[in-house]
């Protein structure tokens, strides 16, 4: 039900309003002053929502009279809050033929890639036998 309530927001917005509203725009799934806003943005004649998660144009008015307006827009609104956050992007993968770079090598010869790793594993561990 708070996904469906997250795509209404509990006052009536003209398209020409949401140059003024103010963010994060309060949605039916909000609480009393809780999470499940979403953030409006409006250049010239173009709106567009973003939740954090997904960033979506609002196309037109399927209805508009006070006190309901309908709008189009082309995503499902995802909530941070049921959703999660964005995950980071992905590193890019390397084009075939292309060099692959080999580990850096310490002082002493020994390979770095992966030394914080698991000095930070023995320290957990070292930690875990303490308890």
């Amino acid at each position: 039900i708070a996904l469906l309530q997250y795509h209404a927001l509990p006052n009536y917005y003209t398209f020409g309003q949401f140059q003024t509203v103010s963010n994060p725009v309060r949605t039916m799934a909000s609480g009393n002053g809780g999470p499940f806003g979403v953030n409006v943005t409006a250049f010239g004649n173009s709106v567009n929502v973003s939740t954090g998660l997904v960033n979506t144009p609002v196309n037109s008015a399927v209805y508009s009279q006070n006190p309901v307006a309908v709008y189009q827009v082309d995503k499902v609104l995802l909530p941070e809050e049921i959703f999660g956050v964005k995950p980071p992007a992905a590193a890019p993968t390397p084009e075939p033929g292309a060099p692959v770079s080999s580990p850096a090598l310490s002082p002493s010869g020994a390979s770095t890639t992966g030394s914080s790793t698991s000095s930070a594993c023995g320290s957990m561990a070292a930690l875990a036998k303490g308890l």
